[in-house]
Order: structure tokens, then C-alpha cells, then sequence
């Protein structure tokens, strides 16, 4: 299947999407709508401030920036104390709040924050103090009222007994096993020249790198890299694209043989005519054109999810974890994510719709949208379905990757004879890779 023709293409684009994004931010009220939060003008919150109830003000600039300026009576707060201080301050989930920074970022994020922890009355304030003090509002400089650290620190999640078990039991037996699984299988196709198994090796080393990205984010890090986390994540989404085109080449090249026009499809008896022998429409063709737009648009439902980071501790046995959702991976899981896969679900149709001559340009993108998609769908899926007991989001992400790369094993077992394994030294070694 040759992609270079149109892979330059695609990475362009793919380039142009990633890079308007800081241009969308650039428009604080479009990224607030983005992010699922609220926000308000200056001159509106001055407006408040003569009202009856004035809302609590949170000022999150840095320490520097908060003793030079701030709102008179604003709390200041540190990013990282955000949790702690929305979990266990004073101020009741029904209270208006306006959270402040210098610019008007780092208040949306920490709104977002606020409203991760059941706060529904938050705002950001557009503009930031910047746009406070080009309007001559009051301001005051000091170093302000104090906030007692003990409200600082990451809210403590008890979780019951079998979910520590489920949690303790994904780190440390099904995480190694499926990793030692990967590897064997990197091991077992390393010198294979065909393209589908060169496919799946380099799904396996992705997956590989992605996975012990994540153990060192563990036990190095203390789950708090967002980089480690963002390398995990890309390795998984490299991971669904290369087995999904691998797995899928296979089976088409040695069972179906839809892309191969000098042999019959494995369709061909559910058809009337074909189109590698007559000037037709193929129906699989037609229904793809119909499929794709679908697909496309059903990508796009982890964006009307709100974005809401959060940092917990979990006592597990005689440790604390640290479970953290930072903004920046919940950005590129349900924002960036599903934007690239309904794309290229739609690159994928608009090739399609050149008929015959645009089939194999198709597959690129199409392989692309699916890993996107699913992956954004996957980390959804368990956030959404787990978000009371974060343990047992853990338990099942863990448990689909073994299963997934245990059906990998299985398939190069069943299908060792078309896939030639048997010359390999793994296969010689280990009698269960032997078994029909």
C-alpha cells in the first residue's frame, strides 16, 4: 500500500490543525467555551462589587505578580494548591466565584479545576488583572490574607479494600505481564520484511516505549509528569494505528484479498458484480461513502465534553497515590484528539469519492481516524464511567491493554503457518507458541 504520496500531504495538515490551536486560545472567550466554563468582563465584575452579594475573588498569578496587584480582598492561591483548597476550603459550592491571573489563562484552567470538585457558580475573568488595571479599577498591593496550608494539600480519597487490591493488582501483575508480552512479540518479528508484521512489530514497540513511560511516570515521577503521561498517550494512539492497519493488511492480503485486483474477494458471492472485473460501484466503496461522514461526526462527542483536571491522593495499602488529570492531556485526549480524527475520517471520504483510483490514498487517513478516535473514545469511556472510584479506571484500562496484546500473541499463534514463524528461535524456544 504506498502512502508517501500523500503522507506529506497529511502530516501538512495534520501540522496546520495543531498549530491554529494557540490562535483559537488566542480569543479568551472561544477557549472558555472550549474548556465548558463560564467568564466574565471586567467592567461587569467591578459592577458586582456595589451589589449585595459580591462574589470571592481567587487570585491564582504568580507570588510576585499577586503582591504587586490584586483585586483588594482576592485570595491567592498557588495552580497546585487549587485541589486541595477547592476540596477542602471554606467557600460552599453555591458561592459566585471569580478566579483571576495576570493574562486570563490560568484562570480558565483553574476554573475548570473548581468545577472538577462540584463548584458551579465560577468564572474566569477575561483579560486577567491586565485588563482590571488598564481600566483603572481599585487595586491594592501586599501580600494579603494568608490561607491555612493544611487546605492546600491534595484532597485524600478513601477507596474500599477491593479497589485497592483491583489497583494494586493492574501496577503490579497485569502492567509487567502485558509489557513482557510486547516485548516478546518485538522480539518474535524483528527481522520480518513483511509489511503487515512490520506493522504490528512497530505497534508493539510503540506500545512498548508508551507503556514504560507510564512505570516510570510511577515510580520515578509519583504520577505527576504531564510529559511522561503525554508520551504514554502517544504511544497508545501510534499503538491502535499501526495494529489496526497491520491486523487489518493481514487479513486482507491473505484472506479477503479486497485490494488485490488479480484475485477474487473473499466478498465476491455476496455480490453480483465486482468491480475489478466489470465498471461498477463497489457496495463496500458505497457504503464506506456513506459510513465515513457518520463516523466523522460521532468522533466529535468527546468535545462537548467539559474539560475538568483534578489531582487526588489515594491511599492504597501503605502507600498514597497521587491520581492526576492534568489540562493539558485532557486538552489533547478530548479536544485535539477528536478534532484529528473526524478530519480525517473526512480526508479519508473525500479520497474515496475519486472512486477506484482513491482507494488506497483512503487508507492512511482512515487508519489515522480510527486510532484517534478510539483512543479519544477509550480514555472518555473510563473517565466518564469511573469518575466516583478513579481506582477501577485504572483496574480496566490495564486489563484491555492485556487483553489486546494477548490477542496479538494469539493471533501469530493460530496464524504462525501464513505468518512464517516457525524459523524463529522464540517459537523453538517457548513450546506454548507451538500449540494448535
Amino acid at each position: 500500500m504506498p502512502v508517501r504520496d500523500n503522507r506529506n500531504q497529511l502530516v501538512l495538515l495534520y501540522l496546520v490543525v495543531i498549530l491554529a490551536a494557540p490562535v483559537l486560545f488566542s480569543c479568551q472567550r472561544v477557549s472558555a467555551g472550549f474548556i465548558g466554563i463560564q467568564s466574565i468582563r471586567a467592567d461587569a465584575l467591578n459592577n458586582e462589587f456595589s451589589g449585595i452579594d459580591p462574589p470571592i475573588i481567587i487570585d491564582v498569578s504568580a507570588e510576585s505578580a499577586y503582591r504587586e496587584n490584586h483585586i483588594p480582598g482576592a485570595i491567592h492561591l498557588n495552580m497546585d494548591s487549587i485541589d486541595g483548597y477547592a476540596a477542602k476550603g471554606p467557600i460552599p459550592r453555591e458561592v459566585r466565584i471569580v478566579i483571576i491571573c495576570t493574562h486570563g489563562r490560568d484562570s480558565q484552567i483553574a476554573a475548570a479545576t473548581f468545577m472538577a470538585h462540584g463548584y458551579r457558580n465560577v468564572y474566569s475573568l477575561l483579560g486577567g488583572t491586565r485588563r482590571w488595571l488598564e481600566l483603572g479599577y481599585s487595586f491594592q498591593s501586599g501580600s494579603g490574607t494568608a490561607v491555612e496550608k493544611k487546605l492546600l494539600a491534595p484532597p485524600v480519597v478513601k477507596i474500599p479494600m477491593l479497589s485497592q487490591i483491583a489497583m494494586t493488582a493492574a501496577a503490579f501483575v497485569v502492567k509487567p505481564a502485558y509489557v513482557v508480552m510486547s516485548l516478546l512479540v518485538i522480539l518474535i518479528l524483528w527481522k520480518k520484511k513483511s509489511m503487515d508484521l512490520v506493522l504490528i512489530r512497530n505497534a508493539m514497540l510503540l506500545f512498548f516505549i508508551g507503556e514504560n513511560a507510564c512505570t516510570l511516570n510511577y515510580l520515578v515521577a509519583s504520577n505527576k509528569s504531564v510529559w511522561l503521561e503525554f508520551i504514554h498517550g502517544l504511544g497508545m494512539v501510534g499503538t491502535f494505528f499501526l495494529l489496526f492497519w497491520g491486523v487489518v493488511r493481514f487479513f486482507d492480503e491473505r484472506v479477503l484479498h479486497y485490494n488485490q485486483p488479480d484475485k477474487t474477494c473473499a466478498l465476491q458471492r455476496h455480490c453480483r458484480h465486482c468491480w475489478k472485473k466489470e465498471p461498477v460501484v463497489c457496495g463496500l466503496h458505497r457504503l464506506a461513502l456513506w459510513l465515513l461522514p457518520a463516523l466523522a461526526f460521532v468522533a466529535l462527542i468527546p468535545l462537548t465534553m467539559p474539560l475538568r483536571p483534578f489531582k487526588i491522593i489515594m491511599p492504597v495499602f501503605l502507600s498514597d497515590v497521587v491520581w492526576l488529570k492534568d489540562f493539558w492531556n485532557l486538552l489533547i485526549e478530548f479536544r485535539l484528539y477528536p478534532i484529528l480524527g473526524a478530519l480525517s475520517f473526512m480526508i479519508s471520504f473525500l479520497y474515496l469519492r475519486r472512486g477506484r483510483r482513491g482507494l488506497i490514498k483512503a487508507q492512511l487517513p482512515f487508519f489515522l481516524a480510527l486510532c484517534f478516535t478510539s483512543y479519544s473514545f477509550f480514555r472518555f469511556g473510563l473517565l466518564l464511567t469511573f469518575n466516583e472510584n478513579q481506582a477501577w479506571a485504572d483496574w480496566w484500562e490495564e486489563s484491555t491493554e492485556f487483553i489486546m496484546i494477548a490477542m496479538v500473541v494469539l493471533l501469530l499463534v493460530v496464524f504462525k503457518n501464513q505468518f512464517e514463524l516457525e524459523s524463529s528461535w522464540l517459537y523453538k524456544k517457548f513450546k506454548f507458541l507451538r500449540a494448535r
